[in-house]
């Protein structure tokens, strides 16, 4: 374990169980957050998660902001750890101009590999209740009044598929998601729904994975008092849609939440307890996200 990484890390992942901490190595988390944030207390920041992610035995991760792109980041610490892929992405609100083709264009070029569409800015997170965040300006849609993607939605789409880089659905409805990843899919780009059981029906995470689309679900989710039944019902998803189509991430973090590597073998031990195979977890943390992520 590095001098830099505490003795408290080296603990926590220490009592992560011997199988799980097993899976973890070569792992990749596709979604997961660290500081510099302007607006949330980070658990650590990005340099710290990079190295404690090493530490882990992981094989990379794909740093995750709201408000900035994090390419220039991930290309700095990529260049100090060589073996571990650190990935760059933009997430499509307010504080990056929106549905923004021309700040896709920009991170693209610069080695990004994820572009999330809107997450708080969404219309739909700004109909729900987001203590601590307040807003000045209106929320980003990318559908117009009959349901269509917006032609900037298009171009967005566009230069993903020119650059090969991966579509995340961001903070999207069930019924936005599905028109974008229809269109997504029939363009041959890499698709992802960001966090799915948040908000998205398994009729939708099953049409998306049979047009060879990913569903994400996150260790985030199991972090809320009612963690147990969140999970079973997650367990639920996973097999209703195949574990083929499924990457197991974090979208951890957050100041008042265990480290993120840490976090993730814990969510790696919760579907082992519910009787998923080593093999079959090994595919949705590893196989599945190095897929998606090319």
């Amino acid at each position: 374990m590095p001098q830099t990484l505490s003795r408290e890390y080296a603990a926590a992942l220490a009592a992560v169980p011997e199988r799980a901490r097993a899976l973890l190595e070569g792992a990749i988390d596709a979604h997961v957050h660290a500081s510099p944030d302007p607006y949330a207390a980070r658990r650590t920041d990005s340099r710290q998660l990079v190295r404690m992610a090493v530490a882990a035995g992981m094989a990379g991760l794909v740093l995750k902001s709201h408000e900035y792109p994090t390419q220039p980041l991930a290309w700095a610490l990529q260049e100090e750890t060589p073996g571990f892929r650190v990935h760059g992405a933009l997430s499509l609100d307010q504080a990056n101009g929106g549905i923004n083709p021309e700040a896709v264009e920009v991170s693209l070029r610069m080695g990004a590999t994820v572009i999330w569409m809107p997450t708080f800015d969404s219309v739909m997170s700004r109909s729900r209740p987001m203590p601590g965040r307040e807003f000045t300006t209106p929320p980003v849609p990318v559908v117009d009044d009959r349901g269509a993607l917006l032609p900037a939605v298009h171009e967005v789409l566009d230069c993903i598929r020119r650059h090969d880089a991966v579509l995340a659905s961001g903070h999207l409805s069930g019924d936005e998601t599905l028109t974008l990843l229809r269109e997504s899919r029939r363009r041959g780009i890499r698709s992802v729904i960001t966090h799915a059981s948040f908000w998205i029906p398994v009729e939708v995470q099953q049409e998306v994975a049979r047009l060879g689309g990913h569903i994400e679900h996150c260790a985030i989710a199991s972090t809320r008092p009612n963690g147990d039944e969140v999970t079973a019902d997650i367990v639920q998803q996973v097999r209703a849609v195949g574990i083929e189509h499924v990457v197991l991430s974090t979208d951890l973090g957050q100041a008042d939440h265990p480290d993120p590597p840490v976090g993730f073998g814990q969510w790696i031990e919760r579907f082992l307890a519910a009787g998923f195979s080593a093999q079959d977890v090994g595919r949705m943390v590893r196989r599945n996200p190095g897929e998606l992520l090319g």
